[in-house]
């Protein structure tokens, strides 16, 4: 009986002792957490405590952001301060992306801020086949700190702010509605979807660890590629593979610098676009600018294919004849079937058109798409058997075409 005795009580000191490291370790975040008098209210909570250690148990993904932060923090930073925001919220980039320009999430969303498509068309960035410009940390920068901007006016609370942008207002205020009206974000956050609860937590746990990975033993890191840059104005067709050819930069850098680019493509502009290259190699440019600009196939670089296809028709129905060799219409039809979960920026990655294209195709005045609807899609008559495959495909299929661009 006595040696029962002796096994509760040891099991009750152990269990105290866990609690009160516990406790401990609680106290020590929110100390530090409070020295950093952020102006969006980065207070601890024990949400946040799962998000730390999860950063604390992966150093290697920790120390590739903290490599990433010192490359691109000064860009966020100068436009966070432009429209007069609060430069913390560059955690919240930080924590949607990994500060990754290309990243992509399942919803479609992409670049370093994890912006939505319908958000991008709501201030004007372009996205069509070649050019997205929510890759673009600069630009992408100035519409989210617009976009913060707009939110903070609705909800007077930079946590319910960042909610907001995870779900939509229209989500997060139904949620406040289920929680009695309530305006505090921690009285809201039971009663939130998991991918809009989590998101401020996570802003809380990158902001410590950008902040005190040294205390935790992990040791700074500097970016995987050339941060000083020139940029350059091409006003041509060029691929990356022509510039990596004559200047001697990886394709891959090219992309990492130039992450506006999505198919490795730079396409015609009157105005050109500036490309940017490591300064150590921007001469090599210059000087080869002829080599640079071989000629190339237009077959393969199709600038305006909804364009095409307009002239195609005015021809017709105006009764012009042109010699088959120049009007050749290479364009034909697939019939793509909603599914749950597709939007339209998605559905226009898989077919190589622009979601501009699908909306005037099917005569559609917003960007939303309903389950189940049937839409005209005009892809290259080559490839008419790759495409129709696209509408049994899986989610899963659907996302490695994602990856493979």
């Amino acid at each position: 009986m006595l040696g029962k005795i002796k096994r509760c009580l040891w099991l009750v000191v152990m269990i105290c002792a866990v609690a009160s490291v516990r406790a401990g370790v609680d106290e020590l975040y929110q100390s530090r957490l409070a020295a950093l008098k952020s102006g969006i209210d980065l207070a601890y909570h024990p949400s946040v405590k799962p998000f730390i250690e999860e950063y604390l148990n992966n150093p290697e993904k920790t120390r590739d952001l903290i490599a990433r932060s010192k490359y691109y923090f000064p860009m966020l930073e100068k436009s966070l301060k432009a429209k007069g925001q609060p430069v913390d919220l560059k955690y919240l980039a930080a924590t949607a992306s990994m500060l990754d320009p290309g990243a992509v999430n399942g919803a479609g969303a992409c670049g370093i801020w994890m912006m939505t498509y319908p958000v991008s068309k709501m201030y004007k960035l372009k996205v069509n086949t070649y050019i997205d410009e929510r890759r673009d940390p600069n630009k992408s920068s100035m519409v989210a700190a617009q976009h913060f901007k707009d939110l903070y006016s609705i909800y007077k609370s930079w946590p319910l702010a960042i909610a907001s942008y995870g779900c939509s207002p229209v989500t997060l205020n139904k949620c406040i509605h289920i929680s009695n009206n309530s305006l505090y974000f921690w009285d809201i956050y039971p009663h939130m979807p998991s991918f809009c609860k989590d998101l401020f937590p996570r802003v809380i746990a990158t902001a410590y660890i950008l902040n005190y990975y040294k205390e935790h033993g992990i040791s700074g890191a500097e970016p995987k590629f050339e941060t000083e840059t020139d940029s350059l104005l091409v006003n041509k067709w060029l691929s990356f593979q022509q510039i990596s050819s004559v200047i001697g930069v990886s394709v891959e850098e090219l992309r990492e610098l130039n992450p506006i680019f999505r198919k490795d493509i730079i396409p015609f502009n009157i105005e050109g676009y500036y490309v940017r290259v490591p300064k150590s190699k921007s001469k090599n440019f210059v000087f080869l600018k002829d080599s640079v600009y071989r000629p190339i196939n237009p077959n393969d670089f199709m600038a305006d294919p909804i364009q095409k296809m307009q002239e195609a028709i005015v021809d017709s129905v105006a009764g012009v004849k042109k010699s088959p060799q120049n009007t050749k219409f290479t364009k034909k039809k697939v019939i793509y079937t909603v599914k749950k979960g597709d939007n339209i920026g998605d559905i226009a990655d898989w077919f190589d058109v622009s979601a501009g294209d699908i909306k005037s195709w099917n005569k559609l005045k917003k960007n939303q798409v309903k389950y189940g609807q049937k839409l005209t899609i005009w892809v290259e008559g080559n490839k008419i058997g790759y495409y129709k495959k696209i509408n049994k495909m899986t989610t899963s299929q659907k996302k490695k075409i994602k990856k493979k661009d």
